[in-house]
């Protein structure tokens, strides 16, 4: 039965032969296959892990700071040393994301997303955007039919590689997250103390590092802001209003005000804004918005807090305290500079190790650029976002503002399958397909363990060797 003829249900995913493409191996990537590797022994996988290697090390590297590479581009990078490889991809300027076919549809935004995840030469900025989207969360539906998705996705790309307060302020008057959060509402009077709460216990501090006190003097401090939409220079604009009987028209007119550099921004109106006295975290006065953000900035919990963050999201599932505080302690001393922060984790032995091979589970965003990346068919961004909900991502749609799991948390029979049918169809009518033997030296280091060489080796077509790859648990893991 050849698997590029059909999409596989559960049962046909459990019964199809390794001898056609890899039947077996799909079953395997729900069940203990999954599983970081022993440092110089064959893991759970039955590999042995290549870091240490100059080449396998550039391959990890390129693979967690972006999506995927070329051989050409993993010969270039091998050629590196490693803190050169480190520093060249922390030092990238972001590409800006393509103008979306609707500028209000958070699909649309989330297809061309997909696309120029693909497709940029600067993979480390989207990778770095996808993290900040995954830890300051927020909803497409907050956005209403207003651009504050697309706004959002350009904040993160550009102030996520700046320095956390300028992240954090921008956060804070971000309209998306304003709505999300319920921060657009909050006055004098009635204190909204959502923002509040999460952005010290989700954002910047975690549970135990403040009390409910310092939430109330906080949402306090954050009142009064209040999303307007203003030109480049400013100057305050009105809100296009949505003609339901030409919604082109709209569409049309927000794109107009977008090119001549409009945007909707949150402002402080002082007469909705607390201006008592306020007592946050030790530090007294009339505090306001960028306030707040300077008092977490002091406090001790809030490096080590964050570094956590990025090395579970870019080194392993369970960074030891050492790992961060070492990281915590570069980053807090560089004045919480983000791409110090990054050359932190790329260089810390919770990264580097050869136990740090295969530690991690990409999530459906990863594997999906992944796939179109080694095939080269980035055309595949509008059946990715199509495939999202079944495997539980779907981007701007996270489950709560926690974000999205993490590693392991991806892992369901339900969402492998709905993986392994992405793969059948990146693979139909694919045209002319890279060499996958090759594909299988560079994108899997040529570690492979048995069950993937055996169904590599039976298939008896490029196509069927292709879906071996996709659907092995060594291509779902990072």
């Amino acid at each position: 039965m050849n698997p590029l003829s059909m999409r596989l249900n559960r049962r046909q995913a459990l019964g199809v032969a390794a001898g056609g493409a890899a039947g077996a191996v799909a079953l395997r990537l729900g069940l203990g296959q999954l599983a970081p590797t022993s440092p110089g022994a064959a893991g759970a996988g039955g590999w042995t892990s290549p870091l240490g290697g100059q080449r396998a090390m550039a391959a990890h590297l390129l693979r967690r700071a972006g999506f995927g590479y070329g051989d050409g581009d993993l010969d270039a990078a091998a050629s590196l040393s490693y803190d050169d490889l480190v520093d060249q991809l922390v030092g990238q300027t972001p590409d800006p994301l393509p103008v979306a076919a609707d500028l209000t549809r958070h699909s649309a935004i989330a297809t061309a997303w997909y696309a120029h995840m693909a497709t940029t030469h600067a993979q480390f900025p989207e990778r770095m955007t996808l993290f900040w989207h995954g830890v300051l969360t927020s909803d497409y539906r907050s956005a209403a039919r207003l651009p504050l998705v697309v706004q959002q996705n350009a904040l993160y790309r550009r102030a996520g590689l700046t320095d956390l307060r300028a992240l954090l302020s921008a956060v804070t008057h971000d309209p998306l997250m304003m709505r999300y959060l319920n921060l657009d509402a909050s006055t004098a009077a009635a204190p909204n103390e959502n923002y509040a709460r999460e952005l010290m216990e989700l954002f910047t501090l975690g549970p135990g590092n403040y009390s409910e006190t310092d939430v109330r003097e906080a949402a306090r401090a954050l009142s009064g802001l209040r999303i307007q939409l203003l030109d480049a220079h400013g100057t305050r604009l009105p809100t296009p209003h949505r003609n339901r009987a030409n919604p082109q028209a709209y569409l049309d007119q927000l794109k107009a005000l977008t090119a001549a550099g409009a945007r909707f921004q949150g402002t402080l109106v002082p007469r909705l804004h607390d201006q008592g006295s306020k007592t946050l975290l030790g530090r007294t006065g009339n505090l306001g918005p960028d306030d707040v953000v300077d008092v977490l900035l002091e406090q001790s919990a809030c490096a080590p807090f964050v570094s956590h963050r990025a090395l579970t999201f870019f080194a392993t599932p369970n960074p030891s305290r050492a790992d961060v505080e070492g990281v915590a302690g570069q980053f807090r001393g560089s004045g919480y500079d983000l791409r110090a922060l990054m050359r932190a984790v790329f260089r810390s032995t919770a990264f580097t190790s050869p136990a740090g091979y295969r530690s991690l589970v990409r999530s459906p965003t990863d594997y999906m650029v992944a796939t179109m990346r080694a095939l080269d068919r980035p055309q595949l961004a509008t059946a990715a976002a199509r495939a999202a909900p079944g495997m539980n991502q779907v981007l701007y749609d996270p489950p709560n503002v926690g974000g999205w799991p993490s590693s392991a948390g991806w892992v369901s029979s339900s969402s492998m399958l709905a993986r392994v049918n992405f793969a059948t169809t990146a693979l139909t009518r694919a045209g002319h397909l890279p060499d996958p033997g090759a594909a299988a030296r560079a994108q899997l280091d040529g570690a492979l363990g048995g069950d993937t060489a055996s169904a590599l080796n039976a298939a008896g077509n490029d196509a069927d060797r292709w879906y071996a790859l996709l659907a092995s648990p060594e291509f779902q893991l990072k």
